[in-house]
Parts: C-alpha cells; sequence; structure tokens
C-alpha cells in the first residue's frame, strides 16, 4: 500500500479519532496555524510548500508505537520502553503528496542541535518490521533542518531525485561518517542526563518529561543501531562480509547510549548526581 493511502486513513479528532491532532489538507492547516505552536522555521516552510502545491496534504503529530519485538528480542536493550504506555512517539510533521504518479512524504523534526538524530530515529521506527510504514522505505525523507528555505528545498526536491539519494545527500551535510554519527549521538544522550535532574525537580507532574526523554534515549539507540546494519561499506571492510559480526557490533554501538533509568527519574531530587 502507497504512503499516502496509509497516511489519509490517519484519523485527527475532527473525525473522531486519535492518531493525530491533524490529518488534511496542508492549505487547511495553514488556516488554523496560529493556533498552534509551531517552530517559526517550520511555519514558514509549511505555507511556502502551500503555495507551492495546494494539494499537499499534512499529517501533524502522528502517535507510533515503540516497538517490543526489538527489545523483547535484545536487539535493542533497553527494557524502560515497555513502561511507556499508549503510542510514545510522535512524528511533528509528515507532509505528504503525489507528483507524477511518485507518492512521497517527508518527516520534518524542527531544528535542534542534535534533531536529525531524532528525525533518522523517527524514519526507523516508521519504517521497521511490523510497522504500517514498513514497505514505504523508499517514499520517506526525514530532515531537522535550520531554515524555512532549507526544508523548502528539500520538498522541492521530493519528486525529482530517489527518496535514498535525497536523504543521503541531506545527511552528508550533517555528519560525515558513521563515527561522527555515533559521536554526536552519545554526546546527545548524554547532555539529556546532565540536565535530566535539573528538568524533572522542577516539575510539578514528571510524567510527560519522563516519556520525552525515554522516547528521545530509545531514538538514539535505534539510530546507532540501524544506521550501522544498513552500512554495506562497513559490512566488507570491517567484518568482512560476516552479518553477524555486524549485528553484534551494532548492539555494542547501541549499548553505548547511557541513560537515567525509569525508577531514578522519578526518585531523582535536586541532590542527585548524575555519574
Amino acid at each position: 500500500m502507497a504512503i499516502i493511502e496509509i497516511l489519509e486513513k490517519k484519523l485527527d479528532s475532527r473525525k473522531g479519532g486519535d492518531d493525530c491532532k491533524f490529518n488534511g489538507y496542508l492549505e487547511d492547516y495553514i488556516h488554523i496555524i496560529d493556533e498552534e505552536k509551531v517552530d517559526e522555521s517550520v511555519r514558514k516552510a509549511l505555507e511556502l510548500i502551500a503555495e507551492e502545491d495546494n494539494q499537499v496534504r499534512v499529517c501533524v503529530g502522528l502517535k507510533m508505537d515503540i516497538s517490543k519485538d526489538a527489545i523483547s528480542n535484545q536487539i535493542i536493550r533497553y527494557k524502560d520502553a515497555f513502561k511507556l504506555h499508549g503510542k510514545p512517539i510522535t512524528i511533528p510533521f509528515v507532509v505528504y503528496g503525489e507528483n507524477n504518479m511518485i507518492d512521497r512524504a517527508l518527516v520534518i523534526y524542527p531544528y535542534e542541535e542534535y534533531g536529525y538524530l531524532y528525525a533518522k530515529g523517527q524514519y526507523y521506527c516508521m519504517t521497521e518490521p511490523g510497522s504500517d510504514f514498513v514497505n514505504c522505505k523508499n517514499e520517506i525523507v526525514a530532515v531537522s533542518l535550520k531554515t524555512a528555505e532549507e526544508i523548502f528545498d528539500a520538498y522541492k526536491r521530493l519528486y525529482s531525485v530517489t527518496a535514498g539519494a535525497l536523504q543521503r545527500s541531506i545527511d552528508h551535510n550533517e555528519f560525515s561518517d558513521y563515527e561522527v554519527l555515533k559521536e554526536n549521538a552519545i554526546k546527545c544522550a548524554d547532555e539529556i542526563r546532565r540536565n535530566a535532574v535539573g528538568v524533572l525537580t522542577a516539575l510539578d507532574d514528571r510524567t510527560n518529561a519522563i516519556y520525552d526523554m525515554v522516547v528521545k534515549w530509545f531514538l538514539l539507540k535505534k539510530v546507532l543501531y540501524v544506521q550501522y546494519m544498513v552500512n554495506k561499506e562497513i559490512l566488507n571492510r570491517v567484518h568482512d562480509g560476516n552479518i553477524r559480526k555486524q549485528r553484534n557490533q551494532a548492539k555494542l554501538n547501541s549499548e553505548e547510549i547511557k541513560f537515567m533509568s525509569f525508577s531514578e527519574m522519578w526518585r531523582c531530587t535536586p541532590e542527585t548526581q548524575v555519574d
């Protein structure tokens, strides 16, 4: 099933569903965007895209599960993800449409220093085995870009090249190789850990913040595992074509993402020290 068909079936509250916050024509969303807290660059980019194509659609706040299979099989060792209820992953914006019989979707994660890691993690969660979008890997591009113009440029290229070629082009501007990606993912995870106590102890209700942190650590683990596994150059150069060795190393890479445990986050006080 094409990605457009799948996304069109996602129901927002206007249609009595809770799959997402909004799902419909981007032009219609632009009319209510002032009611939403939307990153300014994303807002401008969406307006540019709507001007370019009045038939394009957008799915806002698409909710997704965390795959329990990957954790149960110890592909990614992070059992705290089991403790999150409902569909804890939220894809901020999925702009989707069709042009010349080509279906495409652009996942937009609002820009932050390590936003591209979260965008890639969300893409890998969207397209993993058992997900609705497992057969749409070649129709989705995921970005976290600083300016509206960069986001708009990615959209304009969406139908002129393959999704894989566009993704690689965008990725090349974010990281030169896997080791750089890994280094940044570890830095990102450590930054969340360092700030966790201050963030959590300032809140009356920690639930949403804890969920957000667990999801982010999971996405970082996911990126380090999958990005390593899809790298054929590493398979051949480092592991002599042995997929089992590559898989074992991918697991070890994923485990380099350090986190606070679920119970620690609930119990921490201002005096709590993070290693």
